[in-house]
């Protein structure tokens, strides 16, 4: 075989070669990938987190036991939201304030009362107006709550207190240093309210106390909190404004 043929065989095989190893320098090596430690932020986790606690738990908190940032736990609540907004879900996850919480829906209240044997309790005309002047004016001093009230609201000041439907928020900077009196995050899980900028209008608050079935105790006598009739409902479930007034 002469020279030239050789050499054409030969270019022609390295032409047939270059192809293959080109292909071979451009397909990308098999990635392997491990699976992140944030991967345990999901649904079925922050589900079992939120029926264990029982009470509203913080965003922060959660993405420390979830290890994750505020973005996977949103991700995840917004699949439990999807997921109990079907009608044959009894639970859903509420938000108060930053902090989340898992109960059952306010329509199966009666029936979770029942079972667990708590006999509906309601507030007093008179708890209820005052407990509506610090919720709309917060924080408030008692002096001014008086004022207001047009009477002597210290046995209505001492019920709420004790029932944790409002706290002692810090002292005015005046002479004595009265209290300053604001809602807790019980009764925004009471009146099943996000935070405060979801309380209903004040005349709406005003018509559901006069609805039947209210003791109608227009003085302070009844402030005291000792009939059990008008005390506030003390369930962990979801009550509304309505049960809570009326049941």
């Amino acid at each position: 075989m002469s020279e030239e043929s050789r050499s054409s065989e030969v270019g022609s095989s390295e032409s047939q070669r270059a192809p293959s190893m080109v292909e071979a320098r451009v397909t990308p090596p098999a990635v392997v990938t491990q699976q992140p430690e944030v991967s345990r932020a999901g649904p079925a986790l922050l589900e079992a987190l939120l029926l264990a606690h029982g009470d509203p738990i913080s965003y922060v908190r959660l993405q420390e036991i979830m290890r994750c940032p505020k973005t996977e736990v949103t991700a995840a609540l917004e699949v439990l939201q999807t997921l109990y907004s079907a009608e044959i879900s009894g639970l859903e996850v509420v938000a108060i304030g930053e902090k989340l919480m898992l109960r059952t829906k306010a329509q199966f209240a009666e029936a979770v009362r029942d079972l667990l044997a708590v006999k509906p309790r309601k507030l007093s005309q008179a708890a209820l107006e005052t407990l509506s002047v610090v919720a709309y004016q917060q924080p408030i001093v008692k002096s001014e709550i008086d004022k207001i009230r047009g009477v002597d609201v210290s046995p209505t000041i001492k019920t709420l207190l004790e029932r944790k439907l409002i706290k002692i928020l810090g002292y005015q900077a005046s002479v004595g240093q009265p209290s300053l009196y604001g809602t807790t995050e019980d009764f925004l899980k009471i009146f099943g309210l996000k935070g405060l900028s979801d309380l209903p209008a004040l005349r709406d608050l005003k018509a559901i106390a006069k609805e039947p079935g209210e003791s109608g105790d227009d003085g302070e006598g009844s402030d005291d909190g000792e009939d059990e009739e008008q005390s506030v409902v003390a369930t962990e479930t979801s009550a509304s404004p309505e049960e809570v007034v009326n049941v």
